[in-house]
């Protein structure tokens, strides 16, 4: 009895090992991986939504968000 329960115990601890292990490894994973930096975030002049700077639509000044919402801009100031 005494034999069987040194044995069950030894593949307890190696099962445990081996989860902690895989645990560790993919936690190590996850931190390492580096995040892209999209840039400098605007406002939409027109609805206010903030996008990546390269994806801008410009005029002059203001910054819109699409095409569309600069010519809708356009149109409500005229």
């Amino acid at each position: 009895m005494g034999l069987i329960r040194l044995i069950l115990l030894v593949i307890l601890g190696v099962l445990l090992y081996r989860f902690w292990r895989n645990w560790q490894a993919r936690n190590a994973a996850t931190r390492s991986t580096p995040t892209q930096d999209q840039g400098k975030m605007l406002a939409c002049d027109h609805c206010g939504l903030y996008f990546p700077e390269q994806d801008a639509v410009r005029d002059g000044e203001q910054v819109f968000c699409s095409e569309a919402h600069r010519a809708a801009h356009r149109q409500g100031q005229a």
